[in-house]
C-alpha cells in the first residue's frame, strides 16, 4: 500500500516538472515589449507623413441639362454624284446618362456624275433645282464609351463615344426617299453649357435616279458645336 502511494506521487509530480519548462521557453521566445526595448537603448521609430496637398479642379459636365441645340458642317458625299459641302442644325434630348434622342436637318446640293462629266456641257440628267439635296432624321444615340480627352497635364475635358441610328426622309432629284441611318460621334464637354461633335453617317435610301430601285449609300462626315440648357 506504501509503495503505491509513493509511485502515485511521483507520477504527478513529473507533468509539474515539463509544465515548468514549457512556460520558461515560451517566455524566452517572447519579444521585447517598447518599454523594454527603450530599455535596451534602441532609438524610436519616427513616422513621416507625406507633405501633399490636393488639387482642386473645375469639371465641366453634363448634369443638370437635357436639351441640347447646335448647327454643323461637314462634307456630304452624294452616292454616283460627286462630294458637296453640308451644312446643317440638331437638336436633342438626353433622356439618361447613357440614351438621347436627336433630330438632324442637312442641306446639300449635288455636282456632276461621271456620265455628265464625259458626255460633256449638253447632257445633263438632271435640272440645277433638282441637284438640291435635303434630308432629315430621328436618331436615337447611346454614349458606349464615355470618358475624359487630355490635352495637357492641367486641361482635361469629359468625352463620350457614341452610337446613332433611325430613320428619315431625303429630298433630291425630284424624289422623296424614306432613309435609315446608321453612324458613329465623337463629343467633347469644353463647358457645362459648351460641346464641340464630330459626327460621321451613312444615309441609305433606295433611289431610281440612275438604276431602277438602287441602294444608295450617302455618307456624312461632319463636325459642329452645340449648347446644353
Amino acid at each position: 500500500m506504501e509503495n503505491r502511494s509513493k509511485h502515485l506521487l511521483l507520477s504527478t509530480r513529473k507533468p509539474r516538472g515539463i509544465s515548468t519548462a514549457l512556460l520558461t521557453g515560451l517566455l524566452a521566445l517572447t519579444p521585447m515589449g517598447p518599454l523594454q526595448a527603450q530599455e535596451g537603448g534602441s532609438a524610436p521609430v519616427q513616422v513621416i507623413e507625406p507633405d501633399i496637398e490636393p488639387r482642386s479642379i473645375s469639371e465641366a459636365d453634363i448634369d443638370s441639362e437635357f436639351f441640347e441645340v447646335g448647327a454643323f458642317a461637314g462634307m456630304l458625299t452624294i452616292d454616283n454624284f460627286s462630294s458637296e459641302p453640308l451644312v446643317g442644325v440638331s437638336a436633342a434630348f438626353h433622356a439618361t446618362e447613357d440614351f438621347f434622342l436627336q433630330f438632324n436637318y442637312g442641306m446639300s446640293e449635288a455636282g456632276l456624275t461621271s456620265f455628265e462629266e464625259l458626255s460633256g456641257a449638253n447632257v445633263r440628267l438632271l435640272t440645277d433645282d433638282d441637284r438640291d439635296y435635303s434630308y432629315y432624321d430621328f436618331l436615337v444615340g447611346y454614349n458606349i464609351f464615355p470618358g475624359e480627352i487630355f490635352f495637357s497635364d492641367s486641361l482635361t475635358f469629359n468625352s463620350a463615344f457614341y452610337l446613332v441610328g433611325g430613320v428619315g426622309n431625303t429630298e433630291f432629284g425630284g424624289e422623296s426617299n424614306f432613309t435609315t441611318t446608321i453612324g458613329t460621334g465623337f463629343r467633347i464637354v469644353l463647358l457645362d453649357w459648351l460641346t464641340v461633335h464630330v459626327d460621321f453617317r451613312d444615309h441609305m435610301f433606295n433611289s431610281d435616279l440612275i438604276r431602277e430601285s438602287q441602294l444608295t449609300h450617302n455618307i456624312e462626315l461632319s463636325s459642329g458645336i452645340t449648347l446644353f440648357f
